[in-house]
């Protein structure tokens, strides 16, 4: 079944999209296509377009980040819970390097939600509403990716720098049990926000909970604690 297609290369690295990248999309801004509207409509493909390539961009973030220490993606997979960047081989062990690379990506959603927060407030200054609106709904979904992405949990940006830390102040295993349960405290909160009918947030908060709970596993569990 076609589920994945190639969009192309950027500075040589492949772009690969998920078919369930793009219906979730669709789940989030159908109310612009279903409005009867040519304007919404137009607003909506706007968004569409919009949140993929921000999350496009959270990826080339990681991946220009990684250059710089010589650590290379070799592909992006723009799925249906966002985007991965591939690297190459293990990343570096310094903890300002990994960092680097780790926070590059919310810091490009920080860049896009002040941007285009301010062209939001020029279009609606020239009295462009439908201009205004779709903008301002990609600057505030920026927001959202730079603080969730954030969140201390694996395998999001905030978990995995603030693991490179405990790592080296305490050991991997303690860095692991910390993050891990940190995650599935993540995952519950998600969960209770999203009841009682965010399907998508729930599916969010049952991979966040599996990723958290297998790390937790990786080390021993519960039962090693000592």
């Amino acid at each position: 079944m076609f589920t994945r297609m190639e969009l192309g290369r950027i500075a040589g690295i492949p772009i690969y999209l998920d078919m369930m990248f793009v219906l979730v999309l669709f789940i989030f801004t159908y109310p612009y296509f279903t409005a009867g509207s040519t304007q919404a409509m137009s607003a909506g493909f706007v968004i569409v377009v919009g949140l993929l390539l921000s999350i496009l961009l959270h990826e080339l973030g990681h991946a220009f980040a990684g250059r710089l220490f010589k650590a290379h993606v070799s592909h992006i997979d723009l799925t249906g819970l966002g985007g991965i960047a591939h690297f190459e081989r293990s990343l570096p062990r310094s903890v300002l390097a990994r960092s680097v690379i780790y926070l590059a990506g919310p810091a490009v959603n920080f860049g896009l939600w002040h941007g285009l927060g301010w062209l939001a407030g020029e279009a609606a200054f020239a009295g462009s509403p439908m201009l205004a609106l779709p903008l301002a709904v990609l600057a505030s979904a920026n927001f959202f990716l730079m603080c969730f992405n954030l969140l201390p949990a694996y395998p999001l940006d905030g978990g995995l720098t603030l693991d490179a830390w405990l790592a080296a102040l305490l050991g991997t295993t303690w860095s692991v049990r910390i993050v891990g349960c940190l995650g599935l405290a993540v995952a519950a909160a998600v969960a209770l926000y999203a009841l009682p009918t965010g399907i998508f947030l729930l599916f969010v908060a049952f991979f966040l909970a599996q990723a958290n709970w297998e790390a937790l596993q990786s080390v021993g569990g519960w039962s090693k604690w000592r």
